[in-house]
């Protein structure tokens, strides 16, 4: 979240006396869509991915210091994603009535959660708009995403996506064959290369400039 943090160095705390530590393994599921259970998770430590429908298609990535869950818990709804760990994740569980109580306590937390909701809104609409462009562009968008949130790792000073062509692909929208196309190309300009389930930029400048459409890689 840009801007104010989501949550105080104090509201923070008081999170941590009243919830409690929990750790997920690399593609254990933290809940699922269609669940009812309540609670909220801030995420400590790792990422996961937010993915809805059926085929799935990955809808988000979120790390250290977000919040996953919280408005299924105060709303006592049921999920309308499941969620996913893309690496070690530690996490606080916060069961939904504490939740709650917390945020009534904290009026700035929960004007925070309200801009955060209405963030997260935008950019599901953005995402939507940007469904019209072409699988280069919206690929390369996805790549600076990630790059720009950390959600990834550094290989040989280079940043890398550690997703699955399969993966991107459901994050883009676009089948895995347009994917693996798109990625032949931006190869074959040396914007990117790649590794075990990796794509690693290369040249992030370039990428950036595909991704705003005043460049392409595709022949």
């Amino acid at each position: 979240m840009t801007g104010t943090p989501l949550l105080s160095p104090e509201e923070l705390q008081v999170l941590e006396e009243i919830g409690n530590p929990i750790s997920y393994t690399v593609n254990s599921v933290l809940f699922g869509e269609g669940e009812e259970t309540e609670f909220a998770l801030l995420i400590r430590k790792g990422l996961v991915r937010v993915q809805t429908g059926s085929p799935a298609r990955i809808v988000a990535i979120r790390g250290a210091g977000e919040m996953v869950g919280e408005m299924a818990a105060a709303r006592h709804r049921p999920r309308s994603a499941s969620v996913f760990a893309m690496t070690k994740v530690d996490a606080l569980h916060l069961p939904a009535g504490l939740w709650l109580k917390f945020l009534y306590d904290h009026p700035r937390a929960m004007h925070a959660q309200l801009v955060a909701a209405e963030e997260r809104l935008e950019e599901a609409t953005r995402k939507s708009v940007e469904s019209f462009l072409g699988v280069e562009q919206r690929l390369a968008k996805v790549l600076v995403e990630f790059e720009a949130k950390g959600a990834g790792s550094v290989i040989e000073g280079r940043f890398a996506v550690q997703l699955s062509q399969r993966e991107l692909a459901d994050v883009v929208g676009a089948s895995r064959e347009s994917v693996v196309q798109v990625i032949r190309a931006l190869k074959g300009r040396e914007v990117v290369s790649t590794g075990r389930q990796a794509t690693i930029i290369e040249d992030l400048e370039a990428l950036r400039s595909i991704a705003r459409g005043e460049l392409t890689a595709s022949p």
